[in-house]
This record gives C-alpha cells, sequence and structure tokens, in this order.
C-alpha cells in the first residue's frame, strides 16, 4: 500500500449488537471525523483472502466483504487532511486475524468496544437475523445450541451467538498487538443511560474536543418488531431509494425521516427470559472476570 493512501485513524471494533451504528453515527456528526461511508467493510478480518460462508445469506454477505487493499483505501479518498478517519467493523472484536492485520496497516489506530450482556447480545443478534429473514432457527435457544455444529460447517459469524460474546478472550487477543492506551472499552448501559457523556470520552479518547451538544440517536432496535416486514427491509437494506436519500438528503433530513418510519413501524418484540439469560450466562462466568480486570470495571449484574 502507497505511503500516501490515507488509513483510518481510529476502529471501532464491535461488539455486535452493542450501539456500535448509534456510535458511529455519532461520531460521524462532528466536524473534524471522516467516517468510512461503508460502514462493516471488514478489511482487517479478511484482506487478501476470499471469504466463503454456505448457504444463500452467506453467499450474499460473503460478496459485500471488502479484501482488496486498494478498494479499501479507495472508502477514505474523500478524507480531508485535517480530518480524523475512522471505521466500524464488528466482526472485529471476535475475529482471529483482524489484530493481527490491523497492527501492520493501522498500528497507532485508536480502537473502541462497546460490550453488552453476552446472552442479551446473542438474543439480539438472533433478533434481528429472524427480522431480515436471515434465521430459519424460530427459537432462541436452539439456535444457540447449533452453534458448535454451525460453525464447524464454516458458518457466517453472525450465527455465532454464544462465541462472540467471550470478550476477555476477544480483548487480549486484541491487547497482544495493540498498547493498552489505544483501546476504549465502553458498556452497553453507559450508552444507553450516559450517551453524551460516553460520546465525550470516545471523542477524548481519538484526541477531539467534544460537541457542545451532539445529536445522539439509538440505532439499535432489534427488541421491535416491524408490523409491516417490507417497510422494515426498505429502511435498513441497500436498495436504489435507500442510496438516493443518502446522496440528495442532508444527514438531520434522513434522520428525522427514519426516527418517523421506525417510530410507527417497529413495535414490541419478544423479550429474553430472565431465567434462560440466566442459565446461558453460566459459560461467561470466568470469561467476565477476565473482563472486570481487564477493564477495572464491576461487572456482577452480568454475572449473577
Amino acid at each position: 500500500m502507497g505511503d500516501s493512501a490515507k488509513l483510518p485513524d481510529f476502529l471501532v471494533i464491535g461488539a455486535p449488537k452493542a450501539g456500535t451504528t448509534a456510535l458511529y453515527r455519532a461520531l460521524s456528526r462532528h466536524p473534524h471525523i471522516f467516517c468510512c461511508p461503508e460502514k462493516e467493510p471488514r478489511f482487517f478480518a479478511y484482506a487478501g483472502t476470499v471469504p466463503r460462508f454456505p448457504g444463500r445469506v452467506g453467499a450474499a454477505n460473503a460478496a459485500k466483504i471488502v479484501t482488496n487493499e486498494a478498494d479499501y483505501t479507495r472508502l477514505f479518498a474523500g478524507c480531508a487532511p485535517d480530518r480524523v478517519a475512522g471505521e466500524a467493523s464488528s466482526v472485529y472484536l471476535a475475529s482471529a486475524s483482524a489484530p493481527q492485520v490491523a497492527s501492520r496497516y493501522v498500528p497507532r489506530a485508536r480502537l473502541v468496544a462497546i460490550l453488552r450482556h453476552p446472552v442479551a447480545r446473542g438474543y439480539s443478534q438472533w433478533l434481528h437475523l429472524r427480522q431480515k429473514g436471515n434465521e430459519p432457527l424460530a427459537d432462541f435457544e436452539t439456535a444457540w445450541n447449533a452453534e458448535d455444529e454451525r460453525t464447524a460447517a464454516g458458518c457466517w459469524p453472525p450465527y455465532q451467538y454464544r462465541y462472540r460474546g467471550f470478550y476477555g478472550r476477544h480483548i487480549e487477543r486484541w491487547l497482544e498487538f495493540f498498547p493498552r492506551e489505544q483501546l476504549l472499552v465502553l458498556l452497553y448501559e453507559d450508552w444507553l443511560e450516559r450517551p453524551r457523556e460516553t460520546l465525550s470520552a470516545v471523542f477524548k479518547h481519538l484526541g477531539l474536543d467534544p460537541l457542545p451538544a451532539p445529536l445522539v440517536t439509538r440505532e439499535n432496535r432489534t427488541s421491535r418488531q416491524p408490523r409491516w416486514p417490507w417497510l422494515h427491509h426498505r429502511m435498513v437494506e441497500d436498495n436504489a431509494l435507500r442510496r438516493w436519500a443518502q446522496r440528495a438528503l442532508p444527514l438531520p433530513v434522513r434522520d428525522a425521516i427514519t426516527g418517523l418510519v421506525t417510530g410507527i413501524n417497529l413495535k414490541a418484540g419478544p423479550q429474553l427470559d430472565p431465567s434462560l439469560r440466566a442459565r446461558l450466562a453460566v459459560v461467561f462466568h470466568d470469561d467476565l472476570r477476565r473482563v472486570e480486570e481487564l477493564i477495572q470495571r464491576d461487572l456482577g449484574a452480568w454475572r449473577t
């Protein structure tokens, strides 16, 4: 890769379904931040490879991954010299290869991770895939227990509801290749309860002044179900109308339209049974102890 090629100064590395989309959109509103126009390029997890996942859904998603260096750098070609560039790929946190590959390309990059209770995160992922028609298993526990078989078959990573929740081992893998001070770890509860303060902490981590009144929206709506699935798909999936809106409409206008439509279309979805959450969470007990030591936060509420 040429010396003049622009590469990201920061990476939002996950976890999936923990508020990364909302955070990324909030960061994009800072006048000194350039956010890669394509969320989830996933380059550092698959650079130089030809990713293949079984099934129609797996094949369609593999085709969207950016694996070529030139294609990746083109995503940042529009970044002005005085702006901080970044991208968000939630697959990075649990990727076995992304930390080492990223350390070769962007060794000084600032990293941001958001963690959510591992079972709640997996349930949110399952709901999201069910909404999109990409998860054939209609029972969450059945899907959870199918993970080993699916992984052995080379499944598409979002089906790994359990593995992605072992945050301790994933964070330690990143810290093998990046200094601890380059990694900021947030909790999902921080983002939900104190979004402005949390966003200011991210700006500080990136070496930027905070915005006086940052706009924070709630993108993570996977606990809700669409009344009209076709309308939900039009709003969240790639299509001609959505691409036109991104080109022609200012971000505040798009936010207003999205908020109005989703507010009408999304209704409360099925909630995760607390007893099931507690039973499935047992497998994470030791790993969460590792997370507590790494981030110096009490996660007792997650462990009980």
